[in-house]
């Protein structure tokens, strides 16, 4: 594991929330992208492919840490080819993405690909509301995601604890990544 620790605070980084409350979310987050990469996996495989996923980062357990890296939380490898670095990210809705423009720029800086999951309605602690008819997937490139960075507004949004983001609606998704809809049922 690199040092590549982050210069954002705790308080930066917990925003609005309290001490509390930001452990219970980091915990829930985590829990949330296990699932989606092993659901990935599963999805990989229904397609004739061989996953290998490894932990990468500071820590896949979802417990609070005073000081924490901007490194990727997994590394794969499919059919046994290179291994990439990548992020899980996930958005209920199916109308855009939105991602934190300091996430976006680490991901640049440390050849980072981000697996992304959106219209999959909101997963709660056990995730069997996942809504599997809708639900799609795909990678970003950390070469889309910097160009994600140049063709978007950059702005405050108030539900990312008024951190700078970009918004990517519907109709540019494929432009970034190809689209997969789920098969596993």
């Amino acid at each position: 594991m690199s040092e590549n620790y982050t210069d954002k605070s705790l308080d930066f980084r917990r925003d609005f929330r309290t001490v509390e409350q930001f452990k219970q979310d980091i915990k829930f987050r985590t829990e949330k992208e296990k699932f989606l990469v092993e659901l990935y996996k599963k999805e990989m495989a229904l397609r004739g492919h061989k996953v290998v996923i490894e932990n990468n980062g500071v820590d896949n357990e979802g417990e609070l840490l005073k000081k924490s890296n901007c490194e990727a939380d997994y590394k794969i490898s499919i059919d046994n080819g290179e291994p990439f670095l990548v992020d899980v990210k996930n958005s209920y809705l199916d109308s855009k993405w939105t991602f934190k423009t300091h996430s976006l720029k680490q991901y640049v800086k440390s050849d980072t690909s981000i697996l992304i999951f959106w219209a999959t309605g909101r997963l709660d602690g056990n995730h069997i509301n996942l809504d599997r008819s809708s639900t799609c997937y795909g990678i970003i490139s950390p070469s889309n995601i910097s160009k994600i960075l140049k063709t978007y507004e950059h702005y405050k949004e108030y539900t990312f604890g008024n951190k700078m983001c970009v918004r990517i609606p519907k109709v540019d998704f494929s432009k970034w990544l190809t689209i997969h809809k789920l098969k596993e049922s």
